[in-house]
């Protein structure tokens, strides 16, 4: 008789990998089709939306180096997908740092405290969003340098919007063993 698998038994790395896809598929979704461009000072310099958010929770549960592939692949795919213009790869490793720097905070598997999750989001925004996207857009499209003011008044308003999400995300798989955050399937294997 052949035996049969249930989900307890699955490799960690397989479990890891289809999260990761999952995560991956949803960044785009969220991020190409639901979010909204916006045009302050003329130019498309800012998109207001979660499609990062899969990226920062792949980077809680799963690390720097998850969270980065998560985070190019995203954007990646959102650009053969959804194209806004030319593509251009410095916004793809952009979009693998914001996967990164967040998980440099859950680099050895440290719990997901509240605040923990708010700095790593909050470094994570500001380095990305705020200085290097606000740089490449200056320098590839000729922004004015005013597009600062924008996205930060859009980081005031995400940063707290992704911490609270992230967190509620992550309590919501720990309650579940088959996604315990605490346990071997995420940081184990």
């Amino acid at each position: 008789m052949e035996k049969t698998r249930n989900s307890a038994n699955v490799d960690p790395r397989t479990r890891r990998l289809a999260f990761c896809a999952l995560f991956t598929a949803l960044g785009v979704v969220l991020g190409g089709l639901l979010s909204i461009p916006a045009m302050p000072l003329g130019s498309y310099t800012l998109k207001i939306g979660l499609g990062v958010l899969p990226v920062i929770v792949t980077a809680v549960l799963y690390g720097p180096l998850y969270g980065g592939t998560v985070g190019a692949l995203t954007d990646l795919l959102q650009a053969l997908i959804f194209p806004k213009g030319s593509y251009m790869p410095w916004f793809t490793v952009i979009g693998a740092l914001f996967g990164v720097i967040p998980g440099m905070f859950f680099v050895k598997g440290q719990k997901p405290t509240l605040k923990r999750i708010f700095v790593a989001v909050f470094s994570g925004q500001t380095v990305c969003s705020v200085v290097l996207n606000t740089l490449l857009l200056m320098w590839l499209y000729g922004s004015p340098w005013q597009i600062v003011y924008a996205r930060l008044i859009n980081q005031a308003v995400m940063i707290p919007l992704y911490t609270a999400l992230v967190y509620y995300v992550v309590k919501l798989m720990d309650k579940c063993a088959y996604f315990s955050v605490y346990g071997k399937y995420i940081y184990g294997g």
